[in-house]
């Protein structure tokens, strides 16, 4: 379904403005590059810009308008039948795949600025609180075990950003979170059971260690 035509001009200008950011702190680092130039880059005034973003950080970081319908998506439609651990390897293996074009220039900041490191785990929280409540639907009754299912996932996620090298092709991180998941799933017991997920249960091959 498109969207209204006002929400699509909203979410191009959105994401002008983000590719601006990246680019010019990618060639220019992000001190010397100011608010200005990248409204300016993205054809758009310094309005316009606040409009999206409060700081010049936030046009680095946020999460695309489009990134929660994605992921909701994919967790709506992946199938469970192989374990709750699986399904959530397969959503989140092709839901990060999704950020090729960023992840070089973001690896880089939060590598030379703590409080950018900060920023950019707090601006993706969603995606925990997403797993989340997708997986409490799943195991009533058991918060517990929903709320450590999706720290497990945030750990996987974060463990592949950090450990991986921004010069290596986003594909190794992608690589990164799928041996992540296989990891975890090993030592895991299946939601809902005491059965040890190993990757043969879960149809994960291992990617080696």
């Amino acid at each position: 379904m498109s969207l209204p035509v006002r929400e699509q001009q909203r979410r191009d200008s959105w994401s002008a403005l983000q590719a601006a950011a990246l680019d010019l702190v990618a060639r220019q680092g992000f001190t010397a590059v100011t608010v200005d130039d990248v409204a300016t880059a993205a054809g758009v005034s310094r309005r316009t810009f606040f409009n999206h973003f409060p700081t010049k950080a936030a046009a680095l970081f946020d999460p695309h308008p489009d990134d929660a319908d994605r992921l909701a998506r994919l967790l709506a439609d992946v199938d469970t039948t192989g374990g709750l651990w699986a399904a959530l390897r397969s959503v989140l293996v092709e839901f990060v795949g999704g950020f090729a074009a960023v992840l070089p220039v973001r690896r880089r900041l939060v590598a030379e600025d703590a409080e950018l490191d900060v920023y950019h785990r707090t601006a993706h929280r969603h995606v925990g609180h997403a797993v989340e409540t997708w997986t409490r639907d799943r195991l009533p009754g058991d918060p517990h075990r929903a709320a450590l299912v999706a720290e497990a996932v945030a750990a996987v996620l974060i463990t592949a950003f950090t450990t991986w090298d921004p010069d290596d092709d986003p594909a190794v991180f992608v690589e990164l979170v799928a041996r992540g998941f296989d990891v975890l799933g090993a030592g895991l017991a299946r939601p809902g059971g005491d059965t040890a997920v190993t990757p043969a249960q879960h149809g994960c091959a291992s990617l080696g260690r």
